[in-house]
């Protein structure tokens, strides 16, 4: 296990800043997701921690010492890319095995570790076979394996589950879940998707134009965004963004009914509603949502339309509920789940959560 720390740590390129000035502390053994838009800055990031990449300014330490110029050869991490970058001429045994090869580990000593490895990721019987012999899982196993076998105290995944269908995308979260909890190992990982981010992290670092926008455990995200974008960015459906008035301690909803809210005595927010925040109602309620398409999932029901004021509304109905397009469903929204947002993007109802940075 290792102990990671960003200060203050950026990256440009030329004159093109690609890292801001970002802070941030990863525990021994913590598993951190790294998520964002494409181009957010994450993989750019993660590379830095590798030493892949020279840091324009800030310092880098791992276990308290400087890494910030040290090679990566000598930074105690391993890195599982996005391609699975195998040797097609190699067995499996021969890939997991290389990076102890090339440092002059003895045969004795290599083969027993890559059985060892090759057990506990399911690979074992398929020490002989080269890599076109695999499927797209079984490869994406054997590069995680070549990088375990070596046993580094930090692992950096760069989206490894991106070439991925999505059943296997599935299974794969499930198994490295289950190989940080076997191992205990520092693991930073980098991916655009949501579901991978809230189902793998310890703590979730949401980035957005190089710069850290919030950081937390999954329910914290999800529960208090700091923001409209880190609100927007967790969630499927995403979240809803209602423009409503605020009037005397109350936001005044499309359609006249007023929901009570702390805030300015008078201005304009948007009101952040999740699709499963709310409740049908068999009378006229908060919100009259015209339906225009249902999506009909066997689980939920996912009625897309608009409300009395023509902005668009999505509401997660429960399972299998009777609606169809061109109705008129009533909803009312759970107002303890309700978030509300400034000109600038901040929550007006965000709890206070310890950052992590």
């Amino acid at each position: 296990m290792a102990r990671v720390e960003l200060n203050g740590i950026s990256k440009s390129f030329g004159a093109h800043k690609v890292i801001g000035s970002v802070d941030l502390t990863i525990e021994h053994g913590e598993f951190i997701v790294l998520v964002g838009p494409s181009g957010c800055g994450k993989s750019t990031l993660l590379r830095l921690i590798a030493g892949l990449e020279s840091v324009t300014s800030g310092r880098l330490e791992i276990d308290g010492q400087d890494m910030t110029t040290t090679p990566p050869v000598a930074r105690g991490i391993g890195m599982v890319f996005q391609s699975y970058a195998l040797y097609p001429h190699m067995t499996v045994a021969e890939n997991m095995g290389f990076g102890m090869k090339i440092a002059g580990r003895p045969r004795r000593e290599i083969a027993p570790r890559v059985a060892e490895v090759a057990r506990l990721l399911q690979l074992d019987h398929l020490l002989d076979r080269k890599p076109k012999a695999l499927s797209g899982g079984q490869r994406q196993r054997v590069a995680i394996g070549r990088t375990l076998v070596r046993n580094p105290p930090i692992f950096l995944f760069d989206e490894p589950l991106s070439n991925l269908d999505a059943a296997l995308r599935g299974d794969m979260r499930v198994e490295l879940a289950q190989l940080h909890a076997r191992l205990g190992n520092t693991m930073i990982y980098v991916t655009h998707d949501q579901v991978e981010a809230m189902t793998l992290a310890d703590r979730i670092v949401v980035m957005r134009d190089g710069n850290v926008e919030q950081v937390g455990t999954p329910l914290e995200l999800f529960n208090h965004p700091a923001n409209r974008f880190v609100a927007g960015f967790l969630g499927q459906p995403a979240m809803n963004f209602v423009s409503v008035q605020l009037a005397d301690g109350a936001a005044v909803l499309p359609g006249g009914a007023r929901q009570p809210l702390p805030g300015p005595a008078a201005a304009t927010v948007e009101l952040g509603i999740r699709p499963e925040d709310v409740r049908v109602s068999d009378t006229p309620a908060d919100l009259a949502l015209s339906v225009e398409v249902v999506e009909q999932l066997g689980d939920e029901t996912i009625a897309h339309g608009r409300l009395a004021d023509g902005q668009k509304f999505v509401a997660r109905l429960g399972k299998q509920h009777p609606v169809r397009a061109g109705e008129v469903v009533h909803l009312t929204p759970d107002a303890d789940r309700l978030a509300a947002f400034d000109a600038t993007g901040r929550n007006l109802l965000a709890k206070a959560l310890a950052a992590g940075v």
